[in-house]
């Protein structure tokens, strides 16, 4: 089959006889596309489709960055994660192994958390055998996204959406669900939402803070609109 314009041989990866797919990175895109061109991404594994203007992801969610912790207490993104490519965020955070701990969140500046008085919001772990734990944030020092949970070794699976962090005309919002279990198996769901700042910021990661040292690793993709 030939080669379209903007394409070296070694870009072209031949699919089945009828489809084929063009092998490229997010800088070396196809110089000239056309409405419905599909390209693989090498260096975002992800497919793009260009979509009469521009190009965007097939599947929604576009895989950003990720990273394993050990015995951690801080947890930070490097800078630059959060852009403004993306009003949305989804990031997976999970601890497989940790005791007692408290987790809660901070936005980054540069990379940096912002340790100000400004976080509002609160948390709620429900357990089968135990009863409901709240916890609130009112302008804190971070949100608190799970407590503290009798019986040790907290394991928290929590999928979080971040809300337009890079829009310096808003205060950065964030929400977190999802399932922990400690070492007495008593077992529920969290729930915690909140916001930073009394003033409009861009915010481009996110740190968390333990109670006590936890292993695991998150995941941060962007939600495309397009």
């Amino acid at each position: 089959m030939p080669i379209p314009s903007g394409y070296t041989s070694g870009q072209v990866v031949q699919a089945v006889p009828s489809l084929s797919a063009y092998a490229v990175t997010s800088s070396t895109r196809p110089s000239s596309p056309f409405d419905g061109q599909i390209i693989s991404e090498t260096d975002t594994d992800s497919l793009q489709i260009y979509k009469g203007s521009a190009w965007g992801s097939a599947s929604g969610l576009v895989y950003i960055t990720g990273a394993s912790f050990a015995s951690a207490t801080t947890i930070s993104m490097a800078a630059g994660v959060f852009t403004s490519t993306y009003k949305t965020y989804q990031v997976i955070f999970q601890i497989t192994s940790g005791s007692d701990c408290q987790i809660s969140a901070r936005v980054n500046n540069a990379g940096t958390p912002r340790t100000g008085a400004f976080y509002v919001g609160s948390s709620v772990r429900n357990s089968y055998f135990t009863d409901v734990e709240y916890s609130k944030s009112n302008n804190a020092t971070s949100l608190n996204l799970c407590a503290n949970a009798s019986g040790g070794g907290w394991f928290a699976n929590l999928n979080m959406t971040v809300f337009d962090p890079m829009n310096a005309s808003t205060r950065t919002r964030f929400y977190a669900a999802g399932v922990g279990a400690n070492n007495s198996n008593e077992v529920g769901p969290v729930y915690a939402g909140g916001l930073y700042g009394t003033t409009a910021e861009a915010n481009d990661g996110l740190t968390w803070i333990a109670g006590a040292a936890v292993t695991g690793f998150y995941r941060v993709y962007g939600l495309s609109e397009s």
